[in-house]
């Protein structure tokens, strides 16, 4: 079992875990713990918040604990290490981990992809709330039998739900899209993204995104070394995909959910501010190149800045030329892709 933790990049601290599956997500518990047990008993905070929401729908909750366990058993057994590792109750973490597929909750999070003639560029916004601004964090799990995989990570998460990149060459994004009423017969999302993000291969992971339904709804970005880009929603039990190029945020584009109640209201504020952001990013024109979907991305209207919706980090990937542009808390920093994926901060 190794860990090393990096010199940060554009302000976020880095770790890396290489080892087994068992002893990687225990120490991922261990070597966070402070920074998981703060957060967790933060008064007033978002996770106290989802506990307490947790145990109003507890018959739901447990149902979809119990999906997940039974459709994605390695998945489900990473976050109970997690937790033990860090001393913390595993339903508090499914409670954490289960936000998006109880029902309504939050917004955040924007994407831009599009092909060229030698690859994809992929560009994320990882927002959430402002609370968690300075814990944000990157970290490298290098499991035997895994592809390795960097991730922006939120002490407490599974890591999978933000931004992650994997040495099979794969990139993605992941988008909330906020469904009234949660499949209970799906697993939660981000043991579906850790689910797809431990495939060898974009077929795989693409298959994966697409197989394993979804308690609550995600937008799953995918970018592949092969050129190809793909976006994936999965909610509540139904999918949609297209390829190429587009842009999204945190409603619904491809599923229809207006007939059968998954979809929230059209009086709904975060939708409504969901379509403001999108139609933002669509007004920044026709990016070409990492440095302009980058600043796409930072635009004001897109780029969060508030209490409700603070833009943790801006990712930027460039298959053809290898190249990851981040930006955390500090200055822009631009890498090599395929080293970020394997835990190696390599500038360029």
């Amino acid at each position: 079992m190794e860990i090393a933790h990096l010199e940060p990049v554009s302000g976020l601290a880095w770790s890396v875990f290489r080892g087994g599956r068992e002893e990687v997500m225990r120490a991922l518990g261990c070597e966070h713990a402070d920074a998981i047990r703060a957060f967790r008993t933060l008064p007033g905070g978002t996770w106290e918040a989802q506990v307490r929401r947790a145990d109003g729908v507890a018959e739901r909750l447990d149902a979809v604990i119990a999906s997940t366990k039974r459709l994605l058993p390695v998945e489900s057994q990473e976050l109970a290490w997690i937790a033990e590792g860090a001393g913390i109750p595993e339903r508090d973490m499914w409670a954490r981990n289960l936000r998006g597929d109880l029902g309504r909750d939050g917004t955040g999070c924007s994407d831009l992809a599009l092909t060229t003639d030698s690859g994809v560029l992929m560009g994320h916004n990882e927002d959430g709330d402002g609370e968690l601004h300075d814990e944000i964090r990157l970290v490298t799990l290098d499991i035997e039998g895994d592809p390795a995989i960097t991730a922006v990570w939120y002490p407490g998460m599974l890591p999978s739900n933000a931004f992650v990149t994997t040495t099979a060459g794969l990139a993605f994004g992941m988008d909330h899209v906020p469904v009234v009423t949660a499949n209970t017969e799906g697993a939660g999302r981000h043991f579906v993204a850790r689910h797809a993000q431990r495939r060898h291969s974009g077929e795989a992971a693409r298959a994966a995104l697409s197989e394993v339904p979804c308690a609550g709804g995600f937008a799953f970005d995918v970018a592949d070394a092969a050129g190809r880009a793909d976006l994936i929603e999965n909610a509540a039990g139904r999918t949609a995909h297209t390829s190429g190029a587009y842009r999204h945020t945190n409603h619904l584009r491809l599923i229809d959910g207006t007939s059968d109640g998954l979809a929230v209201p059209a009086d709904d504020e975060w939708l409504q501010e969901s379509r403001n952001r999108l139609g933002v990013l669509r007004g920044c024109g026709s990016p070409a190149t990492a440095a302009e979907v980058f600043a796409a991305l930072r635009t004001p209207g897109v780029l969060g800045r508030s209490a409700d919706i603070w833009t943790f980090v801006t990712a930027v990937v460039d298959t053809a030329a290898d190249e990851i542009l981040l930006a955390g808390s500090g200055s822009p920093w631009r890498g090599r892709w395929s080293a970020f994926a394997r835990g190696e901060r390599v500038p360029l």
